[in-house]
């Protein structure tokens, strides 16, 4: 009878601890711990899937979200406000002008990598071809760079490279960087003298590019970071290096946060190849005057990747223990849900959400 006593009693004070954290009471150990260890989660069956990539709090009380909207079949979402957010905690509305909601920028917390891959073989060196290539390349960078001082200036950074009929690919600048006027005057300096193999190693090219994309980052664990590689060509591999498969290979295995483009030249291409190698967008320029809007097309598609990543940031009311955190986004009639879960221990007044000027 006596066990049976103390296993009701503590039976009681267990449901007792977990109501505490659970409705944003005390916290449930003494000295003011926290145990949240909530895991993130979204409605997969929503119109609008929102995906958890960071969570941070820092004093006085603010609580800062990033995170991924997209359609259901997977189209990102750019271009929502901090009104189109709605904040929860504990499932109560918080306030969003007393709390000071808002969307900042993301340098710091973000970084998208892009590469551009450009095919500089034979038959674009040895052609008319070449001007309009370099023209075209630096309409994407002017497209998706942004101007050092503007809100994304610092959250993308692109590297550009090239190949022939070489095993690896050949780099043009170094690393990847963020100055976009660098990036411009170096596709200046291509030349037709650049190569010394006029083959096309166009499957060796692929997987080298994935490669580095991913090495960049592994390089960014600090950020939130995802990639894109863009690749151009006018032809089909003639190398031999490598096979079709492992360059299809490569794309398919690659992680989810590498996005692949391809952007095929005229008729010697194969576009069921290159349809394969751009698991995120295909497009094929018939002739050389089709170039140019085909490369922003591409540019379009990165930058909505881009924006359609938020970081969210509010003051929050609470001043201890763990609370859950629930965000609801809205895009026209769509909607999504968001949640996850935050410690409140040592917030106070004083709190402020600075925005940039001009963003």
């Amino acid at each position: 009878m006596a066990n049976y006593k103390l296993a009701r009693i503590f039976g009681v004070l267990l449901l007792v601890l977990i109501w505490g954290c659970s409705s944003g009471g005390d916290d449930p150990a003494p000295g003011g711990d926290c145990y949240c260890d909530f895991t993130s989660w979204t409605d997969s069956s929503a119109a609008l899937n929102i995906t958890f990539e960071k969570q941070t709090v820092a004093k006085p009380a603010n609580v800062s979200v990033l995170f991924k909207v997209q359609s259901k079949d997977g189209t990102p979402v750019p271009g929502l406000l901090a009104a189109d957010f709605t904040v929860y905690e504990n499932d109560a509305l918080i306030s969003q002008y007393e709390s000071q909601q808002a969307i900042i920028p993301k340098p710091g917390q973000f970084k998208s990598h892009i590469m551009l891959l450009l095919d500089l073989s034979g038959s674009i060196l040895n052609s008319d071809s070449l001007t309009k290539v370099k023209q075209a390349s630096k309409s994407f960078i002017s497209a998706v760079m942004p101007d050092a001082g503007t809100e994304n200036f610092g959250a993308i950074d692109m590297g550009i490279y090239w190949f022939d009929g070489a095993a690896d690919i050949h780099q043009l600048v170094s690393s990847f960087i963020t100055d976009k006027n660098f990036l411009l005057s170096s596709i200046d300096g291509i030349n037709e003298n650049i190569s010394k193999d006029a083959s096309t190693n166009l499957y060796g090219a692929v997987v080298s590019g994935i490669d580095k994309v991913k090495k960049a980052i592994d390089s960014s664990q600090q950020f939130v970071s995802v990639a894109s590689l863009v690749m151009f060509t006018d032809g089909t591999d003639q190398a031999g290096r490598l096979r079709k498969e492992d360059a299809l290979n490569a794309v398919s295995n690659a992680a989810k946060t590498i996005s692949v483009y391809s952007i095929g030249l005229g008729g010697e291409i194969d576009e069921t190849v290159l349809k394969g190698i751009g698991k995120n967008g295909f497009v094929f320029a018939q002739d050389l005057e089709e170039l140019v809007p085909k490369f922003e097309q591409i540019a379009s598609k990165i930058k909505d990747d881009v924006n359609s990543h938020y970081l969210l940031q509010y003051c929050s009311p609470k001043r201890k223990a763990s609370h859950t955190l629930k965000l609801v986004a809205k895009s026209k009639e769509l909607t999504g849900t968001l949640k996850t879960c935050f410690c409140a221990t040592g917030f106070e007044g004083g709190c402020k959400v600075t925005v940039p000027s001009g963003t």
